[in-house]
């Protein structure tokens, strides 16, 4: 079930991010695509056979051809497992180089067999360049393609598309 469990976390396409210009130099909206690399730790409460309730922590940084690169990020959520089926809920909060702050919710249902897993995500909010900020991160997870460092880490690769508009 620890194997399974990991396979169900990593928020971090979850996709947070950064913009290396200054904000008179951010388009109102636009497209970004890039990787997004985490550590994160879990822990798993078992309640029966084919039911579990995990709680994650991640921390990563993000690459991507423009918006929102070069981004760390700190993300947390929960991953309710049932009959086979992962349901994935949680946030991120990511700083940008100048401080600025990106709010994104963290969504993901795929099967737990799945070794690679899809998620949406969108943005909440921000701070400074970033105030109101709407749009979607389609991701890729690739968690299960490393080895986790030690018993309740994870180690997680995720590949995201995304759109942005500001007001």
């Amino acid at each position: 079930m620890a194997r399974k469990v990991l396979s169900i976390l990593s928020s971090c396409g979850i996709g947070l991010f950064v913009v290396t210009a200054m904000a008179a130099d951010l388009p109102k909206e636009g497209t970004f695509s890039g990787t997004c690399t985490g550590l994160g730790t879990f822990k798993t409460t078992k309640i029966g056979d084919d039911r579990a309730l995990v709680t994650f922590d991640e921390t990563g940084a993000q690459l991507t051809n423009g918006f929102a690169d070069h981004t760390t990020f700190h993300c947390w959520g929960t991953v309710e497992i049932t009959k086979g089926e992962r349901i994935t809920e949680g946030y991120c909060v990511g700083t940008d180089p100048t401080g600025d702050l990106l709010e994104v919710k963290v969504s993901a249902k795929n099967a737990l067999s799945n070794t690679v897993r899809k998620g949406s995500n969108t943005f909440i909010g921000g701070s400074g360049k970033y105030a109101g900020i709407s749009g979607a991160i389609a991701t890729t997870n690739h968690e299960r393609e490393f080895r986790p460092l030690t018993d309740g880490t994870y180690v997680s690769y995720v590949t995201l598309e995304g759109n942005y508009k500001l007001p």
